[in-house]
């Protein structure tokens, strides 16, 4: 009991600390974002679950929007999971007897030893934890829930088959589980890993047999209901996001892919402490090990082994497999029992390294230690968005009295979200994604659909050539630089922002869709002849074009190669070189790729009144959206074409327009 004493007061120390620090550092642009969430609840976003978005809430209700009350709730979760992570390992203290070994007295160990005040230390002092338990992102409620549901399922399987205990504990791992799928989607590797375990091992097959996996197999996915419907209502985007994000189409090397999946791992735990975890890990997969540890060690190695795989397409993010080390962190607590020095010695060198890079990690987030550019340190993307928003307040306030109504725009998620946060008065800001992945903001209404004519339109985007090409995609009426804005951290300056004032923003409203002019009619009427005759040289300009490497490359047959990321410079050139001759002999003028559309192909053959004109090669998948914003596309069936399809090919559903696979259609966007 001293023990476990001992084990409370770390975690609320651990607890109390993390506080302070959410209350001191700057809030990051993807904590802004699912802040904004937080003003708009749901049961589902274009990129996650709504866990988080529900904590945040939670928080800025008793704390208000501030740093800490957006982070209040992820440091709550944080005690909860650590202190769910020293349940198990106190339920799991008991002697070896695998491997022949001697098991040391609990009674007789140094207090650092215990396996529960052991667990509440190493929960506080790696860096996972100060990072997954400080900043409000969906891994905080994720790992809290797959904590608890840990606990649930190694009492579950502690308790008699088919008794009352074990069916009351196997409930309780349901209601976590779906709490875990509300969370973040990657917690499915929760009910895998535990059906790896039931499987493979004898004693606890007999499981399968007993209602308790089944009962939570259904609480869990009523729990997770309100998800799934949300997602139907919306055409599954939040699945398709995060399949795409995750097993997409592979980019680069897999052996860099997979150092740097291994690479993250040693740094959230430390070198030290994460062999250590393996090794804890793969001595708990003995024949003679617990069947409760024998559990643990499979859910980790299930994680792990779905992320190397899932390295070999796609980078992994280093937070990604964090669900493993909640598994591992119980069995490498109680590797304290063995008593052996060399582990002991290894063990506390871990600790110390943690506790040393904890705090190079809080003094350089709050006072820039780290001998390192400041606009290369990753605390900087939290820094100077207090400066973006005086900037843009005293732009406001210089406006001319003939605006009827001022909106402020961004491009990225990222900056429109950091804006309201630290706007006046925390307003509703837009963001275009113009430069940008797709996101919620895409979802929420659209400024093209509240904006009237005579509105001023402040737009914040890169500073620059890249920023003007920016803000020329929105064919205003009018467009105004009116200043750039430095936002420093400390001393040095860590980016820049341009702020653009514009005038006739193009306004769409609900359900209509972009209706061409007679000229720009015209222009598509004598597409339909060429493109029956052109369809093999344009389908080798898509080939070329989507198995290259920059899937938003604009390559014009009357000019340069575009440029996107410097390091693919020459691999983006020599496919523009290649590009050239194929364009010209299509007659067109550039192939690209439209951020709002990842999965079509357009070629642009010209403009006409200010409106791109070509052909959209509609491949299974590529949709072109009917809403306030994406309505700007207007296309049709090319009718000479003698192969084309019925006209009931192209469906109508929810106000997506989808065309059939392979399909070539004539476009003109605005």
């Amino acid at each position: 009991m001293r023990g476990l004493s001992r084990a409370a007061v770390i975690v609320i120390i651990a607890a109390l600390v993390r506080l302070a620090l959410a209350a001191v550092l700057p809030l990051f642009p993807d904590e802004t974002y699912y802040w904004d969430w937080s003003r708009h609840l749901a049961a589902g976003y274009f990129d996650h679950p709504g866990g988080i978005a529900v904590l945040i809430r939670a928080g800025t209700i008793l704390f208000g929007a501030s740093s800490l009350g957006v982070r209040a709730g992820v440091v709550l979760a944080g005690a909860i999971a650590s202190w769910a992570l020293v349940v198990i390992a106190r339920d799991l203290q008991t002697p070896y007897a695998d491997e022949g070994e001697s098991p040391a007295s609990v009674g007789a160990l140094d207090a650092l030893d215990a396996p529960d005040v052991a667990t509440a230390i190493l929960t506080s002092v790696i860096p996972v934890a100060l990072v997954g338990f400080v900043l409000a992102t969906p891994d905080a409620p994720l790992l809290a829930t797959i904590a608890v549901a840990l606990v649930a399922l190694t009492r579950a399987i502690a308790a008699p088959p088919r008794s009352r205990e074990s069916l009351g504990w196997w409930v309780a791992a349901g209601v976590m589980l779906g709490l875990g799928f509300s969370s973040k989607y990657t917690s499915v590797l929760l009910p895998l890993g535990v059906f790896v375990a039931l499987l493979t091992r004898a004693s606890l097959r007999r499981r399968l047999a007993e209602p308790g996996p089944y009962v939570a197999t259904i609480v869990a996915l009523l729990v997770f209901a309100p998800t799934i419907i949300w997602n139907a209502r919306h055409e599954w985007v939040s699945f398709a996001f995060q399949l795409h994000h995750g097993l997409g189409t592979p980019h680069g090397s897999p052996i860099s892919r997979e150092l740097d999946l291994v690479a993250g791992q040693l740094g959230l735990m430390t070198p030290i402490l994460a062999v250590l975890a393996v090794i804890a890990v793969a001595r708990s997969l003995r024949r003679l090990a617990d069947d409760r540890r024998y559990l643990l060690a499979v859910v980790a190695t299930v994680v792990v082994v779905f992320f190397a795989i899932s390295a070999l397409r796609k980078p992994v993010e280093a937070n990604w497999p964090a669900p493993a080390l909640v598994a591992s962190i119980p069995l490498l607590a109680l590797q304290g029992l063995r008593p052996s020095k060399r582990w002991r010695m290894w063990y506390r060198a871990g600790l110390a390294l943690a506790v040393v890079i904890c705090v190079v990690a809080v003094v350089d987030a709050v006072g820039h230690v780290l001998p390192l550019p400041a606009r290369r340190d990753p605390v900087s993307r939290a820094q100077g968005w207090s400066d973006l928003a005086a900037g843009v307040e005293r732009a406001r306030r210089s406006l001319p009295p003939a605006c009827s109504a001022t909106w402020i725009v961004a491009d990225r998620y990222q900056d429109a979200s950091e804006l309201a946060f630290h706007l006046p008065a925390q307003p509703r800001v837009f963001a275009l994604n113009i430069g940008g992945r797709p996101n919620q903001y895409d979802l929420w209404p659209q400024l093209s659909s509240l904006a009237s004519p005579s509105d001023c339109v402040l737009f914040v985007v890169d500073n620059g050539a890249r920023g003007a090409a920016t803000v020329q995609q929105v064919h205003a009426d009018r467009a105004v630089p009116l200043g750039t804005i430095d936002m420093h951290w400390g001393r040095d300056v860590v980016a820049q922002r341009a702020v653009w004032l514009l005038q006739g923003i193009p306004s769409t409203a609900e359900g209509t869709a972009f209706a061409p002019s007679a000229a720009v009619r015209a222009a598509i009427d004598t597409l339909a002849t060429a493109l029956s005759t052109r369809v093999a040289v344009l389908d080798s300009v898509v080939a070329l074009f989507r198995h290259g490497p920059a899937p938003y490359l604009v390559a014009a047959a009357d000019s340069g190669p575009a440029v996107s990321n410097s390091d693919r410079r020459a691999a983006i050139a020599r496919r523009v070189t290649q590009l050239h001759p194929l364009l010209a002999r299509a007659g067109a003028d550039a192939v690209y790729r439209d951020g709002r559309y990842p999965d079509c192909t357009f070629i642009r053959t010209g403009t006409r009144e200010g409106a791109a004109v070509g052909y959209v090669l509609a491949a299974e998948g590529c949709s072109l959206l009917h809403s306030p914003r994406d309505d700007r596309i207007w296309s049709v069936r090319p009718a000479p074409l003698p192969s084309a399809p019925a006209p009931d090919s192209t469906s109508s559903r929810g106000g997506r327009r989808t065309a059939t696979p392979a399909t070539w259609l004539l476009f003109a966007a605005r």
